[in-house]
Parts: structure tokens; sequence; C-alpha cells
């Protein structure tokens, strides 16, 4: 992996527990790191179900190695989150190719 295919920006955040005002867990998500990373699109397509048309994006970003980089994390790049569905090491901890989905906020 050349270190200049390495030309996009992106922000990992990570999944965090905290309590809101009455003590209740809230999932929320804060800032792990801003890296370099390649992107390439996989796969685009729209699946129709009866709530309307769902746009379906996968996703490949390959990213340096980073151990604090896990399933819980999500990934944002030019304004859209992308939810992390595989992690797979690349070389002797050198880089991660990661596969990822639109992330679509409910």
């Amino acid at each position: 992996m050349l270190a200049s295919t390495l030309n996009k920006r992106i922000y990992i955040e990570k999944e965090v527990t905290t309590t809101n005002a009455v003590g209740t867990p809230v999932e929320t998500y804060s800032y792990l790191k801003e890296t370099w990373a390649s992107m390439r699109l996989l796969i685009g397509n729209t699946q129709f179900s009866q709530d309307g048309e769902l746009p379906f994006s996968s996703t490949e970003f390959i990213v340096r190695y980073d151990d604090r980089i896990d399933y819980k994390c999500r990934i944002k790049y030019d304004g859209q989150y992308y939810r992390i569905n595989h992690i797979h090491e690349q070389g002797r901890k050198d880089f991660y190719r990661i596969l990822a989905l639109v992330w679509e906020e409910n």
C-alpha cells in the first residue's frame, strides 16, 4: 500500500455510553481521530421496502493501523456517516481494510 493513495480526509468516532439528566444510559459518539484514507465505492443501489426507497452504498476504506478502531466506531467522510461492517488487518499491523455501509440516522 502506497501512502500516496491515502488521499481522503476522514473522521472516526467511537460509541460511548453517557447518562442523561435523569441518569438513563444514552449511546452517543465521540471524536476518536482524524486520519488519511483511501476510499472506494464497492456497490451502490436502491432497495425498495414498505417505507419507500432506501439508498444502499457499500464502501471500502483503507487506513493506517490503529488498535483503537473497532466495530463500535463509525466513519465520517464528506458529511456522510458510515457504519463499520468488517475490519480486515493488512500486513503486519500496517493497514486496516474497512468495509462500511452508509449510516442512516433514525
